[in-house]
């Protein structure tokens, strides 16, 4: 029932979403006729100062001004060409062209500039066939990674995770199960690496049967699209959106997020199972748990939190951030680091709970 609410919500949203956005070069078209506009306003006002200039050098600085706004022009004329004829392919490799004058203008040092021709040149260079919207991108592979992973990592389904795996060892406990197992001779820290394991990898079995039929919806309607067309991966910080790692493929930016999760739910379950061992209640360790979750996602951009960000495991639950190299964390290296990094505390997290476990004294009634 959780899986067809929320892959049906997803891509309703996301159908709804990208039927506004994939196809339409009705705002692209846009765009290029006012900077026609604006480029043949210019061509017009230099010309007239041109007529009243007294100096040669003065002449000569304003011919090449005009000169460079005259071969804009001539690139945006083009550019409605082809968008009225639905040409994406040559409106990009003629828009490669634009920047690499803007860039030229500026003495290349417009950062964005360079990462939109990085961009154009990725695809040129792998032999596809441009999205409409680099950062909206309709087809599976691509809207897989920028409508459904950020879903499954956000904070209130980490929550969600959390109560479906974390609770398996707590219950234990409060339906005397433990109690009995004890006394049948049957090994409690066996019992409780089964129900950790089979809990993850129940709840990752979920993830991978809900991705896969998200996957093929979107598929089947906007296309799947091409397994090596760029990510056009960014980092979102407010409402700041820094292109961060452009080139790397869609298809393992997917399937690398999908895999990951699998370490962030071996650290829930574990985590789950160490407070179990202490607390004893089910809704007490979802609390907890909800608690640490949820109060991190509040206060991760104060300053000192900020500081010690790399240090905290909450911090790489988001798979996506890990693969656009944020520089407050281990750069190219994050996503190695953080799925060692639960991977470890998860083993840590075990074994002190088979340790508790073994120490542990039942009083007999």
């Amino acid at each position: 029932m959780i899986s067809a609410i929320i892959v049906g919500y997803s891509t309703y949203a996301t159908i709804s979403f990208t039927s506004l956005f994939s196809n339409n070069t009705a705002s692209l078209l846009q765009d290029v006729q006012d900077n026609e506009k604006s480029v043949q306003d210019n061509i017009k006002n230099n010309e007239d100062i041109l007529k009243d200039a007294k100096t040669s050098a003065a002449r000569d600085q304003l011919n090449d001004t005009l000169n460079y706004y005259k071969e804009q022009n001539i690139i945006y004329e083009k550019q409605v060409t082809a968008l009225n004829a639905n040409h994406i392919n040559e409106y990009f490799r003629l828009q490669k062209k634009v920047d690499q004058l803007l860039l030229n203008a500026e003495n290349g040092q417009d950062k964005a500039l360079k990462q939109e021709i990085k961009y154009i040149t990725t695809v040129q260079e792998r032999h596809l066939n441009f999205e409409v919207m680099a950062s909206m991108q309709s087809h599976a592979f691509g809207n897989f990674h920028q409508q459904f992973i950020p879903i499954l990592s956000s904070s209130l389904f980490i929550v969600l995770f959390s109560s479906m795996i974390s609770i398996l060892v707590a219950s234990g406990y409060e339906s005397k199960e433990n109690r009995f197992y004890r006394f049948a001779g049957i090994d409690l820290r066996k019992n409780l690496l089964i129900k950790v394991l089979s809990g993850t990898l129940a709840t990752f079995a979920w993830i991978l049967l809900s991705s896969i039929v998200y996957f093929l919806i979107i598929g089947v309607v906007n296309g799947f699209g091409a397994w090596n067309y760029p990510a056009y991966l960014g980092n979102v910080d407010f409402m700041r959106f820094t292109l961060t790692n452009i080139t790397i493929a869609n298809g393992i930016l997917d399937l690398g997020s999908v895999f990951y999760l699998f370490f962030v739910i071996l650290f829930l379950a574990s985590l789950g199972a160490l407070i179990s061992v202490f607390v004893k209640r089910s809704m007490v360790v979802v609390g907890v748990i909800a608690l640490f979750v949820m109060g991190y996602s509040m206060i991760g951009k104060v300053s000192w939190i900020i500081s010690i960000k790399r240090f905290i495991p909450f911090s790489y639950f988001e798979p996506l951030k890990l693969f656009g190299n944020p520089t407050d964390l281990f750069g190219r290296y994050s996503l190695v680091v953080g799925a060692s990094y639960l991977f470890v505390l998860s083993a840590l997290f075990l074994s002190i709970s088979i340790f508790v476990l073994k120490n542990q004294k039942i009083r007999s009634v």
